[in-house]
């Protein structure tokens, strides 16, 4: 469909992701990841032109789906501004797929000079369950960065409780992935 159908299959695939079926939209975002970079503009329209937080979270979601399918091909600035003001979307979860999709690319050699630092700061925000999934993601990225945040989280005093059991969680499992 990608090669030979484009102009036809990748309209309905959009307007899949509208579907109220979550087996219908998320196989639409799974779909939308085999097309590859040429979507991600068109899903940044979408996502800046809908009111409607699954379809915003779908779009984010399919960026996942293009990094699985070319993980070699770097996203576009405007896609990876667009991650971090979805932080502030006040869906959850608009927020946690922004977060989710920041933790897959910080994996990525050709994303992660541009997330880790995102990921860091959403290590201070007021959202606990962003804390808990920025540390979560950053757990498994090699980076003295990330050691220095996780030190001065844990040594900080007004750091919640299960945050600092989250990052002893993460500390160890850093340790025992890049013997840290």
């Amino acid at each position: 469909m990608s090669e030979n159908y484009f102009d036809e299959a990748f309209p309905r695939l959009l307007d899949l992701l509208n579907d109220p079926d979550p087996i219908v939209y998320r196989t639409a975002v799974k779909g939308l990841g085999v097309f590859g970079h040429r979507v991600v503009l068109p899903l940044l329209d979408l996502y800046k032109t809908t009111s409607n937080c699954t379809v915003k979270a779908c779009c984010i979601k399919a960026f996942v789906q293009i990094s699985v399918n070319y993980p070699d091909v770097a996203f576009l600035d405007e896609a990876i501004i667009v991650l971090e003001s979805a932080l502030d979307d006040t869906n959850p979860v608009v927020s946690q797929s922004a977060l989710m999709t920041l933790g897959h690319f910080a994996k990525q050699d050709k994303e992660k000079e541009r997330v880790v630092p995102i990921l860091i700061q959403a290590c201070n925000s007021a959202n606990i369950a962003h804390v808990q999934s920025a540390v979560m993601a950053l757990a498994e990225v090699n980076s003295s960065d990330i050691d220095q945040c996780f030190a001065s989280l844990i040594d900080n005093e007004s750091t919640d409780d299960l945050v600092k059991d989250i990052l002893e969680s993460s500390i160890s499992r850093r340790q025992s992935l890049f013997g840290i």
